[in-house]
């Protein structure tokens, strides 16, 4: 009888099959192996698609997939005694979870069958920075990853204006009468400070921007500012850092090699005073904070937004539309500044693959995983395979070359039907020479390298992966949690509070905080003091 195997894959998740018990543990002996992944039921069956089918073939293990959702998998408080399964994939286990698993030999110390492993123990050996975040305390690694190095995820945001909406102000006569903007002026990179920007996106709340009788403070369809707070992507971090502070989503960042937050800069304070007054007024909505990114995006397609900040904008509207937006720089501030903050995403993503300590044999699913770190294999798990239409069916020059066209499905939703994600290898050495960048990838550098990364808030960078020891794995576990929530409570309050916050509120809330904020600095100062020591910077 066919084993099968569940997927749970947290970033995509599918329809829950019946697991047969007959299916429980690989065998050594028939190379049959039962995997665990989290993936929504919009992506398609693993074991139908043509990367796995190739996979199975070309390693001689016979793999099967059975699936829960990210809702399901997220129920279950030990995924890893699930009963019957072999690995998990998408586990999504934090840092601490790695430690604690490894720690009880639930799952296995990888590193200790890197034999098996000649792809994943040469990239470690070529990588040493990839090797020294992988390490959990007791310097065992426990997960394969997900390196995808494209240069994009450390600035999450650009900021996209309706060129459509402005143009019917001109026309109008109802721009604000101290901006001065023409319709020759409305091309990519346009210039404009916060003040002039509010003022049109006031002008958006009071017009019958659509034409359909309603302004957008009468109830009507258009949302002068669009975003998805707190988001990993297209969040409001950038119009905070507008106010000259370093902001990102965590409200943590380093600035000259020194941890710091960002809640701490009275400019940030200063941030949460003015915003207060644009979400009173109705320039961001409440749906900016109750919204998921889904709902985002399925409300952008018909071009209601104003303005919106997001990764990109043919992901937001429908292809009709998108000429109607046009990208504008980073907002200036009062003294005619520009800054950007530097998110804390990880292009080495850990944790995307666990080898639970009951499998039966190790060393053949190890060497099943090993394939992925492939380019081709790579490419085909993270985009979709050639079968499926995700590339074109002839190489160019030894590399796979990416189909842009998927008829009337958008690129992400084809990737996300058809790509199962998770352990990939693509880096530098990748792209270009095995396996080339898709076409929208490659115009979002552009667009960040023309728009966005000159205005780099000054001696900014993200915060690395980085080793903890056990007990500060779990102090962050216990103030990062505590933090984060207060922080978002507290931004939400002061939103959508009647009158600005005073200073005092501010200073009180650091106060309350200051145990947490001085805790979680000095364990990640540390962390990344090692960590630049490991790396002999």
């Amino acid at each position: 009888m066919k084993k099968k195997i569940l997927a749970l894959l947290t970033a995509a998740a599918c329809a829950l099959p019946t697991l047969s018990l007959a299916a429980c543990g690989g065998s050594g002996s028939d190379h049959e192996f039962t995997i665990l992944a989290v993936k929504e039921n919009t992506v398609n069956d693993y074991n139908k698609m043509q990367v796995f089918k190739d996979l199975n073939e070309a390693t001689g293990k016979d793999v099967h997939w059975t699936f829960k959702t990210s809702t399901q998998y997220s129920q279950n408080t030990d995924p890893v005694g699930t009963k019957g399964i072999d690995a998990i994939y998408h586990s999504g286990f934090s840092n601490l979870q790695l430690s604690n698993y490894g720690k009880r030999n639930r799952i296995v110390a990888i590193d200790k069958y890197l034999d098996s492993m000649p792809n994943f123990k040469k990239i470690l050996e070529k990588r040493p920075d990839i090797k020294e975040a992988l390490k959990s305390p007791d310097g065992h690694i426990y997960s394969l990853p997900r390196i995808e190095e494209m240069g994009l995820k450390a600035y999450p945001n650009i900021l996209f204006l309706n060129k459509k909406w402005v143009e019917k102000l001109i026309d109008g006569g109802n721009m604000p009468a101290d901006v001065s903007l023409t319709k020759e002026d409305l091309v990519d990179g346009l210039d404009l400070s916060r003040a002039d920007f509010k003022k049109i996106l006031q002008k958006f709340n009071t017009v019958d921007m659509d034409g359909d009788g309603k302004a957008g403070n009468a109830s009507g369809d258009e949302i002068p500012l669009a975003y998805v707070g707190g988001n990993w992507q297209g969040n409001e971090s950038d119009l905070i850092a507008s106010f000259g502070v370093p902001e990102n989503r965590e409200h943590k960042t380093i600035i000259n090699n020194q941890v710091t937050f960002t809640i701490e800069n009275e400019k940030w304070f200063d941030a949460m005073k003015e915003l207060q007054g644009w979400y009173k007024e109705g320039l961001i909505r409440a749906t900016s904070y109750t919204w998921d990114q889904d709902e985002f995006l399925a409300h952008g397609q018909d071009g209601d937004y104003g303005a919106f900040y997001w990764w990109e904008k043919e992901t937001v509207v429908k292809e009709s539309l998108r000429n109607d937006y046009i990208i504008v720089k980073p907002l200036k501030d009062d003294d005619g500044n520009r800054y950007v903050g530097v998110s804390n995403e990880l292009e080495v993503e850990k944790s995307e693959c666990v080898i639970l300590s009951t499998c039966k044999d190790v060393k053949g699913l190890l060497s099943y995983f090993d394939k992925f770190f492939e380019p081709d294999y790579s490419a085909q798990l993270n985009y979709g395979s050639i079968a499926a239409g995700a590339f074109k069916a002839e190489k160019e020059n030894g590399m796979l070359i990416p189909n842009d066209d998927h008829g009337e499905q958008s690129a992400d939703d084809f990737r996300m039907r058809n790509a199962p994600y998770g352990v990939v290898y693509l880096t530098d050495e990748v792209w270009g020479k095995t396996v080339q960048m898709e076409s929208r990838a490659k115009l979002r550098l552009e667009r960040l390298d023309a728009y966005v990364k000159p205005y780099s808030f000054t001696g900014a960078k993200g915060i690395p992966n980085l080793n903890y020891t056990e007990s500060e794995l779990k102090d962050l576990s216990t103030y990062e949690t505590s933090l984060g929530g207060n922080i978002k409570q507290q931004m939400l309050n002061w939103l959508r509070a009647s009158n600005a916050p005073a200073k005092s509120e501010w200073t009180k809330f650091l106060s309350d905080n200051q145990t947490s904020i001085n805790k979680i600095k000095k364990i990640n100062q540390d962390a990344y003091d090692r960590y630049l020591k490991a790396l002999g910077d």
